[in-house]
């Protein structure tokens, strides 16, 4: 009888919806937690707020992940992601250090626009879902992601 229990708890652990793995107002999604905010800020700060929950802005490992990304915010809706060259221009990296293997970049981009700096990674649900390198100043929504719960 106690090894039923026991099984019967361990199965409980191990099967928990994922929903419960993720902080209320997070949506799970693989092995992280998303959400979506809509408040705009600048790169840094958007960064800064991901951080103060655990998190980092979103970073983006394949097209499935992105195409739930893009389904995360309003339509036509720019927001941060995790993307930036800040260190060496063209070096493109995600604040939570994982590999930049995979991109979505619009036709042209990223291109540092008439010589301006533009360090940080948006993603423009309203241009076909693709990416552009903007100046990390400039104010717009973000999306967070940190891992689901152990």
């Amino acid at each position: 009888m106690r090894a039923l229990v026991l099984l019967f708890l361990v199965f409980s652990v191990e099967s928990a919806p994922a929903e419960e793995k993720c902080s209320y107002g997070w949506t799970p999604f693989g092995v992280q937690c998303y959400k979506f905010f809509s408040k705009s800020v600048d790169w840094i700060t958007a960064e800064k707020n991901c951080q103060s929950v655990d998190a980092n802005l979103a970073s983006v490992r394949n097209k499935v992940e992105y195409n739930f990304l893009l389904s995360l915010a309003p339509s036509g809706t720019r927001a941060w992601i995790g993307g930036h060259d800040g260190e060496v221009d063209g070096q493109w990296l995600w604040s939570d250090g994982s590999q930049f293997d995979f991109t979505n970049w619009c036709s042209g981009e990223p291109n540092n626009y008439i010589g301006k700096p533009e360090n940080c990674l948006e993603m423009n649900k309203g241009n076909n879902g693709c990416w552009n390198d903007v100046p990390c100043s400039f104010p717009m929504s973000y999306i967070c992601a940190k891992p689901l719960k152990s």
